[in-house]
């Protein structure tokens, strides 16, 4: 960048205007970003809920059968 001094009034006011437009479109592109990521985030943890869930029953299941299993060789 040149030096600062040399730079117009006018030209440095336009300079800050374009930096200040710039900086809050890159603000707004981490924002958008971080909302899809959180979107994105919210949408697999859906799906771990449901392997949980599955996973659990599974075990329910097991257990189910072990206790039946058991049970019937006490008799």
């Amino acid at each position: 960048m040149k030096n600062i001094k040399l730079i117009s009034t006018e030209n440095l006011s336009k300079l800050v205007a374009e930096t200040e437009a710039t900086l809050a479109e890159l603000k707004g592109e981490v924002e958008r970003r971080v909302e899809s990521q959180q979107h994105d985030d919210v949408s697999h943890l859906e799906h771990h809920f449901k392997s949980a869930e599955l996973s659990l029953q599974s075990i329910k299941d097991f257990m189910t059968y072990l206790l039946e299993d058991i049970r019937s060789k006490k008799n």
